[in-house]
């Protein structure tokens, strides 16, 4: 009797350690994980295909592959990719289900494939199935929670919801908080500030990422994001993934070259995921910077790119590119381009339509102006804006622009009180009008108010923006209004 319960104990033990291997982050998978996250997709599929064939029962690969087809759509966001990738998240969910139940990994995996495919579906405009998408997501990982409170990866991806919930627009929170959706930002950041310290957590390099991204584009905290980049928190060495974040908080902090430096300095090489949209960013910091080059990474961007996202604005750049060289002919023809263009997912891509549609060639020192702006030249861009004589402007939009401008310039140089007299310019000039300076300067002077802690001032001014048509920018400046009364609480 006693032999046959040795026996029984043998065999149970040994069939308990083999499901437990349903989930095993092992060598194998780190690696193809690191690998995925340099954009060096090709090598990590080849190394869980190796675990595949090594540890059939481990399922953790195929919850790492989703990583890379998620990515793929990020970088690259074809239609026809989107329909081959969708049966592939369905069959890996449900292979998945099959895992051991009693593992921490087993929910977390499918709520975060859940979770990239909802961001998936907001990309490709499937607002309402996205929402139910995220809806799974979040109830898993709630439940998740319950059972293995300490399970960091867990804690990561509630973080990331905790922060994005927090930022839902007024009109919208009705509807998230009866679908159970609750947090805030400081929420958020806070739980994945948390896990990113512990230089062992194995989901690391995603978290320092949404971390960054999160600080730049929900919190308003430039410096704090730069400094995730300044502090090497994202090495860059031969990740690509890391040239493009680090591009993007320089783009966003008023670092053009920083940007410029980045993005020259990118890793190369078949052995990384094609990247087509690098070379528009390098393009539109050149042409910031007024170089003679900027044009041929515009061009190369439009000759390979595979995407939806930033066709259109990629011709106005070129146009513009041109226009302020002194090439009307072809600023007409590249945004003739524009129109021949079926899609505009993204705000600027609307906006780059809205001028073609208008079918008026902008005023060529401030658009000189603009772009110098764009790059942070403040100095130069102020220079060619005071040597404009705006009562010899002929338009009424370039009129509205004129002060516009030079209150962009005056605000980023840190001159608030010539700044706020020259929005407050723009806003009386242009708010009968449908143009959007008049809705940004309501954003941007609230920013100031806010910071100020005028908060009366600053909440009359972020409602403002939402009042007042615009014929661009509609989604950022009503997004970014409803974030500042959010933060006003009010």
């Amino acid at each position: 009797m006693q032999k046959i319960l040795l026996t029984a104990c043998l065999l149970f033990s040994c069939y308990c350690s083999s499901f437990a291997q349903n989930f095993e982050y092992n060598a194998n998978c780190k690696q193809a994980y690191q690998a995925i996250f340099k954009l060096k997709l090709a090598e990590g599929i080849q190394i869980l295909e190796k675990e595949k064939k090594e540890n059939p029962k481990n399922y953790l690969p195929y919850f790492i592959e989703n990583y890379a087809d998620f990515l793929k759509l990020y970088v690259n966001d074809n239609e026809k990719l989107y329909n081959a990738i969708e049966p592939k998240v369905s069959a890996r969910l449900d292979k998945l289900k099959n895992g051991n139940t009693n593992s921490p990994y087993y929910l977390y995996t499918q709520a975060d494939i859940h979770l990239q495919w909802a961001f998936c579906k907001i990309k490709f405009g499937e607002y309402l199935s996205a929402v139910f998408e995220v809806k799974k997501a979040y109830s898993m990982l709630l439940e998740n929670q319950k059972k293995f409170p300490d399970f960091k990866p867990n804690i990561k991806s509630l973080g990331l919801l905790h922060t994005i919930f927090g930022a839902v627009p007024d009109k919208y929170k009705f509807g998230a908080k009866l679908l159970g959706l609750r947090g805030s930002i400081e929420q958020g950041l806070k739980e994945l500030n948390t896990v990113m310290k512990d230089d062992n957590f194995q989901f690391k390099e995603e978290t320092v990422i949404m971390y960054t991204l999160l600080l730049l584009h929900l919190q308003k905290d430039k410096s704090s994001a730069w400094s995730m980049i300044e502090n090497t928190n994202i090495p860059l060495g031969d990740n690509l993934l890391n040239h493009f974040v680090a591009a993007t908080v320089a783009d966003h902090t008023g670092k053009n070259e920083k940007m410029i430096s980045v993005l020259s300095s990118r890793p190369v090489g078949t052995e990384y995921y094609p990247f087509p949209f690098l070379d528009f960013m390098l393009g539109y910091a050149k042409l910031n910077r007024l170089d003679t080059d900027a044009d041929v990474y515009i061009k190369k961007f439009l000759a390979i790119n595979k995407g939806r996202s930033y066709q259109k604005e990629a011709y106005r750049k070129l146009a513009w590119y041109y226009l302020i060289n002194g090439d009307a002919n072809s600023y007409k023809k590249y945004m003739q381009q524009i129109l021949q263009i079926k899609e505009a997912p993204t705000d600027e891509d609307k906006s780059a339509q809205k001028e073609a549609e208008q079918n008026f060639i902008p005023h060529k020192e401030l658009l000189k102006a603009r772009v110098l702006s764009d790059g942070s030249y403040f100095d130069k861009a102020l220079a060619i804006v005071n040597a404009i004589q705006p009562e010899k402007l002929n338009r009424t939009r370039d009129k509205i622009e004129y002060y516009y401008r030079k209150a962009r310039i005056l605000d980023e140089m840190k001159n608030d009180a010539d700044a706020v007299k020259f929005y407050l310019l723009t806003i009386q000039k242009g708010e009968t009008y449908n143009y959007y300076f008049a809705a940004n300067s309501c954003i941007k002077v609230a920013n100031i108010f806010e910071q100020q802690n005028k908060k009366a001032n600053a909440i009359l001014y972020y409602k403002k923006a939402i009042a007042l048509e615009k014929d661009e920018y509609t989604n950022s400046i009503n997004a970014e209004a409803k974030a500042g009364l959010n933060r006003l609480g009010n």
